[in-house]
């Protein structure tokens, strides 16, 4: 016989081999003990979850008619000898009929379901009827497959499977039974890789399981089919780390997570460096910028759940550079980082230059680092009046000015109060944790608690904003106005613009 992959060879075949699907499985466990199927039922997942494998199994369990054929109810537990079960087995049962919405999209195809549902089932109890990928099926095909499906004939059962449920009418969606199909855990991932190969009679190290069961993104087919690779790939009954990481092109990952490090450090050019290393040996910007957001997602959860750092489903190098950097790093680093990535991963994908793009981005998460990192602690301020010896020793990497401090509001999410910053603050004096300035007409009257708190909570410093009545300096917006006009009245003045002007007496002068 020719070879099969094992996403194949080790399909589930009945409830009690499916991984991971706990709570589908006892809910359809009990359907089956007291003989309450549902006419219609709807499995919901991402790929590689199971839900056409567990289609398959409904199906088979509906029609089973036991090893001597005696079976007058649906088992939980189909017996795969019998001739409903050998039928569905190799996809030849002329009562189950399994359709690809994809290519049968359209009314005429929902039409020879609802007229062949009027017949009874020939060879086993029902007919089945299972429509993969549903949510693909047109407007005018659900409307048909309604009346149907809402009072079907007792011998007919249907079973959908989606990736897609929002794309399903409601008017669908309300006459079946749905189940949300769990996605795959990397830890029972790497359980169930462990299984296989025992059935292989092959290994594999702990830290390539765990590999392949990231990369799988919780998709049980997925890790087998990288499994295969992976087996192949080494040639050998044993599967190492390095082959896989090889294979899945992780070899840099040790690398970007030092680049991390060289931007807390404030080795901005550093961590250039290795990046255009990355890119000299074949490194894509788009999956680079893939892979550092997933770092900063792994850092992130560190930094919250400290007990991840023992959970073995990750790499052992994964935990321990990722405990390095979540010690290293303050929580407000790393969320801005997050949010800055996700935004930079759109200009990589969108750029015509995505290595720049994505060099762009590194020097862009060293500035944030730069106005929001407190490398001392990254408790949260006291609660007790500040004094002029803590103002002053606030550290340097605080906001250096006003238009910094200005910045790291916006970079924090504080629209409105970053809008106020520009408009309706007038600075008369600011040193890193003081601010001395006036309020503009518009502005709150509990701004200067609203600018003090969130400060401070960004920062994790204590800060001072001291109100004064009498101010003659402009507001940000004012004070670029300003400079704008100063810059126009300056270049009307300059000879060769007025020579311009001489000959071109509509022309005007505009400054960017």
């Amino acid at each position: 016989m020719s070879y099969r992959v094992l996403a194949r060879k080790y399909r589930p075949q009945n409830l009690e081999q499916l991984v991971g699907q706990e709570n589908l499985v006892q809910t359809l466990k009990n359907a089956f003990e007291a003989n309450r199927i549902p006419h219609a039922i709807l499995l919901h997942g991402i790929r590689g979850v199971g839900k056409t494998t567990t289609a398959r199994i409904i199906a088979k369990s509906l029609n089973c008619l036991g090893p001597d054929g005696s079976l007058k109810e649906p088992p939980i537990t189909p017996c795969d000898v019998c001739i409903s079960c050998k039928g569905v087995l190799v996809d030849r049962h002329m009562d189950v009929v399994e359709i690809d919405a994809a290519s049968h999209t359209g009314v005429d195809d929902m039409r020879e379901i609802t007229e062949s549902s009027r017949y009874k089932a020939v060879q086993g109890r029902y007919k089945i009827f299972i429509i993969d990928e549903v949510h693909m099926l047109s407007k005018s095909a659900f409307n048909a497959l309604l009346k149907t499906l809402e009072e079907p004939p007792a011998h007919v059962k249907f079973i959908f499977a989606t990736t897609e449920i929002k794309k399903i009418p409601d008017t669908i969606l309300s006459r079946c039974m749905r189940f949300d199909l769990s996605v795959m855990q990397p830890l029972k991932i790497v359980n169930h890789l462990q299984n296989v190969l025992g059935q292989e009679n092959l290994a594999a190290e702990s830290d390539a399981l765990a590999m392949i069961a990231r990369a799988a993104d919780g998709s049980m087919r997925d890790a087998l089919s990288l499994l295969d690779q992976a087996i192949m790939l080494s040639g050998a009954s044993h599967v190492s780390a390095i082959i896989v990481e090889s294979m899945l092109g992780l070899s840099n990952r040790d690398a970007l997570f030092d680049i991390f490090t060289d931007i807390f450090h404030s080795n901005v050019e550093q961590a250039l460096t290795k990046l255009h290393t990355i890119y000299e040996n074949g490194g894509d910007p788009l999956l680079i910028a893939q892979d550092l957001i997933h770092i900063l997602y792994w850092v992130i959860c560190l930094k919250n759940v400290p007990s991840l750092a023992k959970d073995t489903a990750w790499p052992e190098a994964d935990r321990t550079k990722g405990q390095q950097l979540a010690d290293l790093i303050p929580t407000s680093v790393l969320l801005q980082s997050w949010d800055l990535m996700q935004k930079s991963y759109e200009d990589v994908k969108n750029s015509y230059q995505p290595s720049q793009a994505l060099d762009v981005a590194i020097m862009r998460l060293a500035f944030v680092k730069d106005i929001l990192s407190n490398p001392t602690t990254g408790n949260a301020p006291q609660q007790n009046h500040p004094t002029s010896s803590t103002v002053s020793n606030i550290t340097q990497a605080m906001p250096q000015n006003f238009e910094a401090m200005a910045d790291l509001l916006l970079y924090a999410k504080e629209g409105v109060l970053h809008g106020h910053i520009l408009h309706d603050v007038h600075l008369i004096s600011y040193q890193p944790g003081k601010i001395v300035c006036g309020f503009g007409d518009r502005a709150p009257k509990n701004l200067a608690k609203l600018l003090k708190d969130a400060c401070e909570r960004i920062t994790g410093k204590v800060w001072e904003v001291e109100v004064r009545s009498e101010y003659s300096a402009p507001t940000i917006v004012q004070a670029k106005a300003i400079e704008r006009e100063n810059l126009k009245q300056a270049a009307l003045n300059h000879p060769l613009i007025k020579e311009i002007l001489h000959y071109f007496p509509d022309a005007k002068v505009t400054i960017n």
